[in-house]
């Protein structure tokens, strides 16, 4: 049994609409170890991106709690969980959220602007992360100058720049090619393997479940397999 570093308490998450209670996550327990590589499988609206959501802290738990290196993240203060998300944790979202009127170079340079790290240094890694991606001659581009993978492998390097202990990421390889898939699970497998990472993938099956060392299949809000 591996170190725990994230943990799921009796987790759940509900919407009022209408007047109505919506049920999207209930009494979530689960506990994902330090270096694990972890799928969230299930269908669309089975629970999963909002199960992940909660992990990195971006949404409030309704119930329950989610520990991170044993801080429960809902309880922080603002300005604690900004420093915990800027420091430890990656997230890679279903939609890339890269400023247009930004070149590709500077979607990734802002990543790196909370570690005060030295300008040159940035660009050496910057640079670096682009030709391994095969995009250095992208990189005075605007996002719309790319193509949809392309605009996915930036907003992945603009997460694997700050080497995260921690990548929550949800469909990765959801709108790329074949190629563009591979390319993308081969970095996040570097992370895990050089670098200690632990990941976890939300996927409704894009990412093949040999992927990883444990495949969580969610329905209807709720765990209904916990496997290797």
């Amino acid at each position: 049994m591996g170190e725990s570093q994230i943990e799921c308490i009796a987790l759940g998450k509900q919407y009022t609409r209408n007047k109505q209670t919506i049920n999207v996550l209930n009494d979530i327990n689960l506990t994902i170890n330090l270096n694990e590589i972890v799928i969230i499988k299930g269908r669309s609206g089975a629970g999963k991106s909002t199960l992940l959501n909660l992990m990195c802290g971006l949404i409030k738990p309704t119930t329950g709690k989610v520990i991170i290196e044993n801080k429960c993240i809902s309880e922080l203060p603002n300005n604690e969980l900004s420093r915990l998300l800027s420091n430890h944790i990656g997230i890679i979202f279903q939609s890339f959220n890269l400023l247009p009127t930004y070149t590709i170079y500077e979607n990734i340079e802002i990543a790196m602007v909370p570690d005060g790290s030295k300008p040159r240094l940035n660009k050496d890694v910057i640079m670096s992360l682009l030709e391994q991606f095969n995009l250095k001659e992208k990189a005075t581009l605007l996002p719309a100058e790319l193509s949809i993978g392309q605009q996915q492998k930036i907003a992945i390097i603009r997460t694997l720049v700050r080497q995260p202990s921690i990548i929550f990421a949800d469909e990765p390889t959801g709108s790329v090619d074949d190629e563009t898939a591979g390319e993308i699970l081969h970095h996040l497998k570097y992370l895990k393997e050089q670098k200690g990472a632990t990941i976890v993938i939300a996927t409704h099956g894009t990412v093949p479940e040999s992927f990883a060392d444990r495949v969580i299949f969610i329905e209807n809000g709720q765990i209904k397999s916990n496997k290797k």
